[in-house]
């Protein structure tokens, strides 16, 4: 999603460029029964997901379950979500092949009844920006109206307080996506001791999109992090309860992270 050291050009790349794949609706719900006067919408997370944590998953539900009690406030209904895991050429160090994290991210998401992993960008000839990972999602889910009864499906990023804070960060991202990406719509988590609120009110280009920033504060603070779940594995320690069962038997059946 960033700039930063990565080792290739921030800007580089199309949708034109890259293979296409189809958007698994198979868990989405019905769009063309969402009431009138609300906007459908999909959750998309972007991420490395190496390997996929509980918290990954549980944003979604903390996402869906805000979108509904602010219902009559924001008028979003979620029709689906999207674990998108990053390509190989991200360059992270952790990351264990594609394959694996959407195979862990699969075995993560089979008890869940409308998020589902996408292998679109896991399977690109290179990194793809965020921005265009959300562009396709976009033009994919609102290509033939007949399958939405007419409608139109909003895209929001969801991602954590981290995120938005490397957006308020010159030159991090590049301008022009960071702008499509804040007008699509961002469902920001927000943990204790981060201020997304000051974020926003001293950075002009969040300030400028703030009424696309869904800031949602999770009643059940998760910080399980992809990190800890590695140093535990290199540790001998154990995993349970960070990762879901499937991914836990994933992991040892692969021996992955282990030290070589």
């Amino acid at each position: 999603a960033t700039s930063g050291s990565l080792p290739f050009d921030p800007t580089s790349g199309s949708l034109d460029t890259k293979r296409h794949f189809p958007v698994d609706r198979s868990r989405m719900a019905d769009v063309s029964k969402v009431p009138d006067g609300l906007t459908p919408a999909v959750l998309i997370s972007c991420g490395s997901f190496s390997p996929p944590t509980i918290m990954h998953l549980r944003i979604f539900e903390t996402a869906r379950d805000y979108f509904r009690s602010m219902q009559q406030v924001h008028k979003i209904e979620i029709v689906g979500g999207f674990l998108s895991p990053v390509h190989d050429k991200y360059g992270k160090s952790s990351l264990v092949p594609a394959a694996d994290r959407v195979a862990m991210c699969q075995a993560a998401l089979e008890t869940s009844d409308w998020v589902v992993t996408d292998e679109w960008e896991s399977k690109q000839d290179e990194w793809t920006r965020t921005r265009l990972v959300l562009d396709r999602f976009h033009q994919e889910l609102n290509k033939d109206p007949a399958l939405n009864g007419g409608r139109s499906v909003r895209v929001l990023l969801l991602c954590g307080a981290d995120i938005l804070d490397s957006m308020s960060t010159p030159g991090v991202w590049v301008e022009s996506d960071l702008r499509q990406i804040l007008s699509y719509g961002t469902a920001c988590i927000k943990r204790s001791g981060s201020d997304p609120e000051g974020l926003i009110f001293s950075t002009d280009v969040l300030y400028e999109y703030q009424h696309s920033i869904f800031l949602i504060r999770d009643p059940i603070e998760n910080q399980i992090s992809s990190t800890a779940v590695r140093r535990a594995i290199k540790r001998n320690q154990s995993i349970k309860y960070l990762v879901t069962d499937s991914v836990e038997q994933y992991i040892k059946q692969r021996k992955l992270w282990l030290p070589k």
